[in-house]
């Protein structure tokens, strides 16, 4: 091994004769190995959404209606609620959110009672304060995704949505969606929205041993010949519905991330197959001078190594960096998927540059292994 390190500034040099090729092929790598880090951390975003909704939570939304400027259920069936066996706590939510459609600039609004908020969401209080919520009839709590992408700050005035608040706090919690919201007053939104007595959804809170689907079924029940009939499904049931045509685009793009990869493996073996050939008369002269066929096959194998783990670090740095700089969030439906760069994203698509590398110099490295010393003595 200690013979192999000796013989890195060789494998640099023989990077560096034909230099177009080789900045070539590291373009081609570092793009490619792009497009796989940013396929990664989309995934990473909807996997880390799914996990954030499991929450012994029901949402109660109004049946047959797709999105939530579109769904209204009375106030009054909060009572209702709290009747039924099963159900432990309910908090009314009136949303509104700027856009159903996927988009880039997902900004969602959630119209609650001050006094009944933290029976549902477990906060972390990031800074701010949630008493001076409680008092302020025009203040916001504001997640922190949303605070981030916005530059917002406590007590700095803005307006969101329909809404001119003042951010009286920034919290975070492992409540699917609560990064990417605001928390409003339910008397203020309603007056903006014109929705006064109306809420948007029922958030229900599970006694512990009661079956959910059970407290469903019978939500369900008691409204279906009222005025507004529901449909009342678990959280992770109606965030998975909610997101369900972005994660079918998210499992396409995982194929053409893998096919990235697989384009990228053939390039680097293209070019260590050439530089190996290009390079006959010294692997014949370096084997006569007591290499072994072994060490010969690294040799060759760590420039195909080399260029794919450069070409991984500048594409997943790429990556990293520019979402940092310039956060995304994904939203469809009032939730979002943020595309925020992670140790475990990183972790991947190095890996993959390394399997990446190391499969696409086999090929070549066998390839010097099988020739006959002779024919590189005599290529010399």
């Amino acid at each position: 091994m200690r013979d192999l390190f000796a013989f890195l500034p060789y494998v640099w040099r023989t990077a560096l004769r034909a230099r177009m090729r080789s900045l070539l092929t590291l373009l081609g790598a570092a793009l490619a190995m792009t497009l796989f880090a940013f396929v990664r951390t989309v995934d990473d975003g909807v996997a880390q959404l799914a996990e954030r909704s499991q929450q012994p939570v029901l949402v109660v939304f109004q049946d047959s209606r797709f999105c939530p400027l579109t769904s209204q259920l009375p106030l009054r069936y909060e009572r209702d609620l709290l009747a039924i066996p099963g159900v432990a706590a309910v908090l009314p939510t009136l949303v509104f959110i700027n856009s159903c459609r996927s988009n880039l600039d997902l900004v969602t609004l959630h119209g609650v009672a001050a006094e009944e908020l933290e029976t549902l969401y477990d906060l972390i209080l990031l800074s701010g304060s949630v008493a001076a919520w409680r008092t302020q009839s025009d203040g916001a709590l504001v997640g922190e995704r949303l605070a981030l992408r916005r530059g917002l700050s406590v007590g700095q005035r803005v307006r969101l949505g329909e809404v001119d608040v003042q951010v009286s706090g920034i919290v975070r919690s492992n409540f699917a969606g609560v990064a990417n919201l605001a928390f409003v007053h339910l008397d203020q939104l309603a007056l903006a929205r014109k929705r006064q007595g109306a809420a948007t959804q029922f958030l229900v809170k599970v006694v512990p041993g009661f079956d959910p689907e059970n407290v469903a079924e019978a939500i369900d029940a008691k409204f279906l010949t009222d005025e507004s009939r529901t449909d009342t499904k678990s959280m992770q049931a109606f965030v998975a519905a909610a997101i369900a045509e972005i994660a079918q685009v998210v499992d396409f793009a995982r194929w053409l991330g893998l096919l990235a990869v697989l384009v990228v493996a053939l390039v680097l073996a293209n070019t260590v197959f050439i530089s190996a050939e290009s390079r006959a008369a010294e692997m014949g002269v370096l084997e006569t001078v007591g290499m072994t066929k072994g060490k010969l096959m690294a040799l060759i194998a760590c420039e195909g190594i080399g260029l794919g783990l450069l070409g991984g670090l500048i594409g997943t740095g790429l990556v990293m960096i520019l979402l940092t700089v310039w956060p995304v969030t994904l939203g469809v439906e009032g939730y979002g998927i943020d595309l925020a760069p992670s140790l475990h994203t990183a972790g991947t698509s190095m890996l993959a540059a390394l399997v990446t590398g190391t499969l696409a110099s086999l090929p070549p490295a066998i390839a010097v292994a099988r020739r006959p010393l002779h024919l590189g003595v005599k290529a010399e």
